[in-house]
């Protein structure tokens, strides 16, 4: 992907002394900065749509939360919006599965920590839709940040159509993601996701398939089983591998039990 340059503008406006894009491309793109000696995440939105309100807004209202990032301010520049996000330093999780490979342990603790960061949010009637390894960053301590909330749904936003086309990343979406069954959404379907995420660590694979057209297949199927090789990770995935969203764990509880060891 080819690199953009900061203007010198901006870099001015900002105090900006060093910086490097760290995620090019479609409506946001991302520079970690060193604003008087300090590393930020500056987020340039080129179109600020109600997605990006709605990222801003959860992330402002749990800001006490430290399993998600802080947003230090927003301003408008050079026709685009411009957020100053809090650095998380440590690396995402896409760039460690291998050091998920096979440990139960370390799988259980972090979809565990995981959960428990997104509990308020839940409890808030927010779903984030978009779980997935590239959207959980890990600290250098080893705990879990979780990021980009901007297609996490409210769910008692009355304006949101029960069914038709909705954003989702297809590796790590649920059945009603695929359906377009808004009306089927709820933490539950972050749980299917949080699912996917523990296989995927285990195996290093998919479950349901690697491709769009593999896994909506899949999930054409009343029951969805998978087999690890494990059986803790094997009962965990499918107690909330079901079809059926009312079929997953009834409470918050109940979902961080199954993981617990």
């Amino acid at each position: 992907m080819a690199s953009i340059e900061l203007t010198k503008e901006l870099l001015k406006h900002f105090n900006i002394s060093e910086y490097k894009q760290a995620n090019p491309g479609g409506q946001k793109t991302v520079f970690i900065v060193n604003i008087d000696n300090k590393k930020y995440a500056l987020k340039i939105i080129n179109f600020a749509d109600d997605r990006f309100e709605r990222e801003v807004k959860i992330c402002k209202q749990f800001d006490d939360n430290k399993g998600i990032p802080n947003i230090i301010g927003i301003e408008p520049f050079e026709k685009n919006t411009i957020i100053i996000e809090e650095y998380i330093e440590g690396n995402d999780l896409s760039e460690l599965i291998k050091d998920y490979k096979g440990n139960e342990q370390k799988i259980s603790q972090l979809i565990y920590a995981t959960a428990t960061i997104l509990i308020p949010v839940w409890n808030a009637k927010y779903v984030h839709r978009d779980l997935k390894p590239q959207n959980i960053r890990i600290r250098n301590n080893g705990e879990p940040v979780v990021l980009d909330f901007g297609i996490a749904r409210a769910l008692d936003d009355e304006s949101i159509t029960a069914t038709g086309v909705q954003p989702y990343t297809w590796p790590f979406a649920s059945p009603e993601q695929y359906s377009g069954q808004k009306n089927l959404i709820s933490y539950r379907t972050d749980f299917f996701c949080l699912g996917i995420i523990a296989y995927y660590l285990y195996t290093n694979s998919l479950p349901f398939g690697n491709n769009r057209g593999e896994i909506y297949k899949a999930f054409q199927d009343d029951k969805l089983i998978v087999n690890s090789g494990n059986e803790y990770i094997d009962t965990f995935c499918n107690n909330v591998f079901k079809k059926n969203p009312s079929e997953r764990p009834r409470k918050i509880e109940l979902f961080l039990k199954l993981i617990e060891l």
